[in-house]
């Protein structure tokens, strides 16, 4: 829903997914796995849709087992203590104008990916990290690559052919999620509705 609701903000991103998936995979099949690694633009997205709006703002509460200290603060046993994901994803000396989804953040002057990668912590940190995160990633990236290549997301419009302005609302409390926004999705063109047909036949 994150991801739809980015690409429906911000049309620009996804033509340049689109233009890097076509160059790399072209129009006869969907991507796979084995061009995760061809389409550094993608993961870039990817990566801001981990950042943009994190779905566990603040982490999944944990205790401590004994007293500690960390970077100079006594934390005693049994203390609850909280991840501030929101607050990372949103440090602007890190990622500036951090409100906007901008996957350029994540390529360096080289069309390269940077080491930064959300993903390290909107999951949360060490032993406790979420044991499932691979998998995670794995899917989402084949969710996102799939449908940026095979269809346009883009403004519902009403009776007069106008596009439906809104203001994105979000859930609150533990999970962020978007709640239900306009939006138009479509075949981006015959070619990709008959590859979807295919796959669905297929699967």
């Amino acid at each position: 829903m994150t991801f739809a609701l980015a690409m429906v903000l911000y049309p620009e991103v996804q033509r340049r997914a689109q233009a890097e998936i076509d160059s790399v995979v072209g129009e006869d099949r969907l991507p796979t796995f084995e061009d995760r690694s061809s389409l550094p633009y993608v993961e870039s997205v990817l990566r801001e849709t981990f950042r943009w709006h994190p779905i566990l703002p603040n982490g999944v509460p944990h205790a401590t087992l004994t007293d500690d200290i960390f970077d100079g603060y006594f934390i005693p046993k049994g203390a609850t203590v909280r991840c501030n994901i929101w607050g990372i994803s949103r440090d602007e000396n890190r990622y500036p104008e951090a409100s906007s989804f901008i996957p350029e953040r994540f390529i360096d002057a080289n069309n390269a990916l940077t080491d930064d990668d959300p993903a390290r912590y909107v999951f949360g940190f060490g032993r406790r990290g979420c044991p499932g995160r691979h998998a995670a990633d794995a899917s989402l990236w084949s969710a996102i690559v799939t449908m940026l290549a095979t269809v346009e997301f883009s403004p519902a419009k009403d009776d007069q052919g106008k596009a439906i302005e809104f203001t994105p609302r979000f859930t609150t409390g533990l999970t962020h999620s978007p709640m239900v926004f306009p939006c138009n999705i479509s075949a981006r063109s015959r070619s990709h509705l008959q590859l979807v047909n295919v796959f669905r036949t297929e699967a």
